[in-house]
């Protein structure tokens, strides 16, 4: 698969991903699927599920490191507002997703400040 997802993203993105931030994106989506979550990494998309996973901070952080991502899904109940923003600024992120929140509107509007679209499920 690493061959295949560096091929991908240097499609999409020219040559803006190295074999380095290939490996690492690689490092952290085995996690994500240790995890119990899911991730599509093609030339077409790149994103990653958290949705049904009560990760921590710890846990979650990582993600903001991923290289090419399009797309965050997580479920929130045990993050901190400066992780998802963290998270939200991940260069070229397109969409965070999140579900099971205790965020204050002023803290999603930070969220959307950053520049991802936020959706914002069970509201």
């Amino acid at each position: 698969m690493f061959r295949s997802s560096l091929s991908a993203l240097q499609a999409r993105h020219g040559s803006t991903i190295d074999p380095a931030q290939a490996r690492e994106n690689e490092r952290i989506l085995a996690r994500v699927e240790e995890l119990g979550g899911g991730y599509v990494w093609d030339a077409g998309v790149f994103a990653v599920t958290l949705m049904d996973v009560a990760l921590s901070d710890a846990d979650a952080l990582p993600l903001a490191s991923l290289v090419g991502v399009q797309q965050i899904a997580l479920d929130c109940a045990q993050l901190s507002a400066p992780t998802l923003q963290r998270i939200a600024a991940a260069p070229g992120l397109q969409s965070l997703v999140i579900c099971n929140h205790g965020l204050t509107g002023s803290e999603i509007e930070a969220l959307r400040s950053l520049g991802p679209e936020v959706k914002v499920l069970g509201e």
